[in-house]
């Protein structure tokens, strides 16, 4: 029984972008709505495909509300780099505009410190006051947490925030016992999946082709989803994104099933209850 109420601030839970890959957007948003998800990330590329196929950019907003649906999450803009992704994180930008998006995800794959910090603090800028969530990566330029706490600090904008994807932070080095409640003030979302170790594997290669659903693996995603709700009471938005070239050939309605299932079955076990659609996280006695 628990010996306190559920918090009063509860999560949302969504289906990562990169969860479904090249699949069509009606059909993620129906597998994303019928599972019982609360929002979906898009991609870049998902919405010029929805554009390809005649789906207009007011009409993908309108098709995710009439879903029951949020955009949770949009992304990505590469800090960085001067060449022709300029283009691709112009056309986030103005997309942000237009779907509204809880947060917009950045990252950095090149670029000096200076130059990622002026650019991450001139989108929040422009993007005010969207929340700008910065994804740090153990083979990106901004390798831990920590740098991209810093990092997000020293914009010194009030809509610059941090990622928490919780391979990058297990890979980078990570432990739950850093998870504290001023750590959490600059996160915007957590986002779950699970690997487990491998010989001779690049860790770029795992994080972006090898993962699986939370708690199919070996990372301790249960301390860490203890360590949260233990550090906080506004419990962040949880993504799920197992992204996985072997999940992508199967349908995508029984992969959102199993990220459904998985992910509710792994937060209860770390203390985090659903109800209506949302987390709340309680403790237990004896």
């Amino acid at each position: 029984m628990p010996d306190t109420p559920p918090s009063a601030s509860p999560a949302h839970l969504s289906m990562g972008a990169i969860s479904f890959r090249d699949r069509p957007f009606p059909d993620i948003v129906h597998a994303a709505s019928s599972s019982g998800f609360t929002g979906i990330g898009l991609t870049v590329g998902q919405c010029v495909s929805a554009l390809e196929r005649g789906i207009g950019l007011d009409e993908i907003g309108r098709r995710v509300a009439d879903a029951g649906l949020r955009v949770a999450e949009l992304e990505l803009i590469r800090l960085g780099d001067g060449g022709p992704v300029r283009h691709a994180n112009s056309l986030v930008e103005d997309l942000s505009r237009t779907l509204n998006p809880d947060r917009v995800h950045v990252a950095a794959f090149a670029g000096e410190y200076s130059r990622i910090l002026a650019e991450f603090a001139a989108v929040c800028e422009r993007l005010h006051p969207t929340p700008v969530a910065f994804e740090f990566m153990p083979y990106s330029q901004v390798t831990n947490v920590r740098q991209a706490v810093d990092l997000a600090n020293s914009t010194g904008a009030a809509n610059a925030r941090v990622l928490l994807d919780v391979v990058h932070f297990f890979r980078s080095g990570g432990n739950p016992v850093e998870i504290t409640g001023d750590l959490l003030e600059h996160i915007a979302a957590i986002q779950l999946s699970d690997v487990t170790d491998r010989h001779g594997v690049q860790l770029s290669r795992e994080a972006r082709h090898l993962r699986t659903y939370p708690g199919r693996g070996t990372l301790d995603i249960v301390g860490f989803l203890d360590a949260i709700g233990a550090a906080t009471t506004t419990l962040p938005p949880v993504s799920v994104e197992p992204i996985s070239d072997a999940l992508e050939r199967l349908p995508l309605p029984v992969v959102a099933e199993e990220i459904m299932f998985s992910t509710v079955g792994i937060l209860a076990e770390a203390g985090w209850v659903m109800q209506d659609g949302r987390f709340t996280f309680v403790t237990s006695v004896g």
